[in-house]
């Protein structure tokens, strides 16, 4: 239903991430784009965020990371660099049965065209449009789409 772009894809993944506050926790996948390992282990962590990385692929881990604290789970399938797979519509079950935990998929590497992150759960898809979206590396760009209108307008204040 909604979609933002912004200068790049670590712009969008550092907007969604201010959709929290000092004390929340997330969950990352422990095999995850090289600047967003970076970003979630040197930066948020800064800002007050709590950062587990977990290998999401297997749910029975991911369910023993909650905490009453956890706000959202990123994951990225399939994982750059090593291409491991997670089971979105898994994670999203695992994740939602806590309540208003927010899904994040990285969705990169598969496209639009191969993979439908919302459409098995996802609340928030996130691209790096400098990659295959693009295809030669010359524009720097993020994609954000999801279906909340709330979130939307949420993203679209921090966004401004």
């Amino acid at each position: 239903k909604y979609s933002l772009a912004f200068a790049s894809g670590l712009a969008a993944t550092v907007t969604i991430t201010h959709l929290l506050k000092a004390g929340d926790h997330i969950i990352v996948m422990d095999d995850v784009y090289g600047g967003t390992n970076r970003y979630f282990r040197q930066v948020a962590t800064e800002f007050g965020l709590k950062i587990s990385f977990v290998d999401c692929s297997k749910t029975k881990l991911l369910e023993a990371a909650i905490t009453p604290e956890t706000k959202l789970v990123w994951i990225e399938t399939p994982t750059n660099p090593s291409l491991k797979m997670i089971d979105i519509e898994a994670c999203a079950l695992t994740v939602h049965k806590h309540g208003d935990i927010i899904l994040v998929v990285d969705n990169t590497f598969m496209s639009a065209y191969f993979q439908r992150p919302l459409a098995l759960g996802a609340d928030i898809c996130m691209y790096s449009a400098t990659k295959y979206m693009n295809g030669h590396s010359d524009v720097v760009m993020g994609l954000v789409s999801l279906n909340s209108e709330t979130l939307h307008n949420r993203l679209r204040f921090l966004q401004n």
